[in-house]
Parts: structure tokens; sequence; C-alpha cells
């Protein structure tokens, strides 16, 4: 399995010219050199890098660090990969650059995926017209295994991305109903005949609701709120595009 370390310019550099470095200063003082997986990079990085540019994103092979790597409760009880090694130059497989933008990092997308929307994001949805009737199309990729938090009940169940996914829709279906929204379309992925060809998407719909009022309404219901952790341990990467209702046509364009 993958995981990721964020550094800094210095430190990086630092760790170019020694060949190994026992990495930041919070990982001095704990005596081990932390370690995030794709679901917890995201994370990590707001918390203990927000606004800072010119960090870089380091991917390692957990499957050959070997015992120095241990697994240990973390951040709201969840496993965190723990190395009680010095880092090598020599463990690093990848690097990227992790730029700041839009008052996020921006990662790659098979790291973290496009799960929630960023805070711009979410901001240029809420600066459209409320008003407007809107149709929402939906391209959802699936992880394989089901991610949840280490507190969650059902983190211990071993669910597949599809269970914890089918958890979402049992879940939402009667707030969806609740706001006046409902399915308009539904397709079953074949192939992609224009695009990356990896890209691969195990559901696409198109969900339609009376306003922006209603979706920003069915968001923020405390059942929704409880819900969407369903979605958030099933889903390896998403689309999640606003549209408006406009008059068909019989041509392209």
């Amino acid at each position: 399995m993958l995981i990721y370390k964020i550094l800094r310019s210095a430190e990086w550099a630092d760790l170019v010219t020694r060949g190994e470095t026992p990495g930041a200063p919070i990982d001095v003082a704990d005596g081990f050199v932390h370690f995030s997986t794709g679901v917890q990079a995201a994370e990590t990085a707001a918390k203990h890098f927000a606004g800072e540019e010119g960090l870089m994103l380091l991917t390692l092979d957990a499957d050959t660090l070997g015992p120095a790597l241990k697994w240990e409760p973390s951040r709201g009880g969840a496993l965190f990969p723990h190395f009680y090694a010095p880092l090598r130059l020599a463990d690093v497989i990848a690097l990227a650059p992790l730029p700041w933008v839009d008052d996020t990092h921006l990662f790659p997308e098979d790291v973290t995926g496009h799960i929630d929307p960023t805070r711009a994001q979410f901001e240029a949805f809420k600066a459209l017209d409320r008003d407007e009737p809107l149709e929402m199309l939906n391209l959802v990729a699936l992880r394989d295994q089901a991610v949840y938090p280490a507190d969650h009940p059902l983190a211990d169940q071993g669910l597949t991305g599809a269970q914890a996914y089918a958890n979402y829709g049992a879940d939402t279906g009667p707030i969806l109903k609740k706001v006046g929204g409902s399915i308009l379309w539904r397709g079953t992925f074949r192939t992609t005949l224009i695009g990356p060809k990896d890209e691969r998407w195990d559901h696409a719909f198109i969900a339609r609701y009376p306003s922006a009022h209603a979706f920003l309404q069915m968001v923020t219901d405390p059942d929704y709120r409880i819900a969407v952790a369903h979605r958030q341990a099933a889903v390896k990467t998403s689309r999640l595009i606003r549209t408006a209702p406009s008059e068909t046509r019989d041509t392209f364009g």
C-alpha cells in the first residue's frame, strides 16, 4: 500500500543532500516519522501546513519499509503509519509538488481523489442563482474497500465501497425526496470513448432539485450529515457538476 509524507522545501533539500532525514520538527519531537494514507493526507496538510507554499508530496511503499513502520492510533483514533527510522531518499518512489490553490493544497487525484468540494468550489456554487432549478451530474468511482473513520460503527465490518455507497443511498433517499429532489436519469458505464483511458465510473446519474435552496437544505440536514460518512468511506473519486435545465434540440451544441 502507498503512504505519503509532506515535506517543506528546506526539508526536501536536506533529504536530497544527506540521503536521509528524521523529518519535520513534529517528527523529531515524537520520535518517529509521520506518514499518512491517501485518505488522511489532505487532512494532514490542512492541520499542519495550511497556507504554506513550496511543499513536496513524497510517495512510499509501506510494504517495503519493514517492521520499523507501525500502524498506531492517532488523530480521532484512526490508524496512522508511523516510521521508527530515518526517512531515506532511497525509499521515495514518487515525488510531486503540492501547490496552494484557492485556499487549499492541490493533491494529485490518484492520492486523495475528488470526494468533497473545496471551500472555493462550494462558495462558487453558493454564489450562483439559488432560485434557479438545477440538475446535478454525478460521476462516481468507488473504492474496492470502504474506509470509515476508526470511531464509526461500521469501521470494522469490512464493507466494500459498493456496500458503503448503497448505505449512503438508502439513508439519503428520504432526504432527497423531502427537499423535492429526484433522480432524473441513471446509466450504466460501459467504456470511455473520449477521455483518460483508465477513467471508469461505477455510478452515473443526474439528480434534479427544484432550486439550489433545496440542494443546500439537503446537504445541511442533520441526518444527511450523518449519512454522508458512507459516501466519504465509499468514494475513490467523483465529479459533481451543476447544470441548469435548458431547451432540448435535435442537434449538437
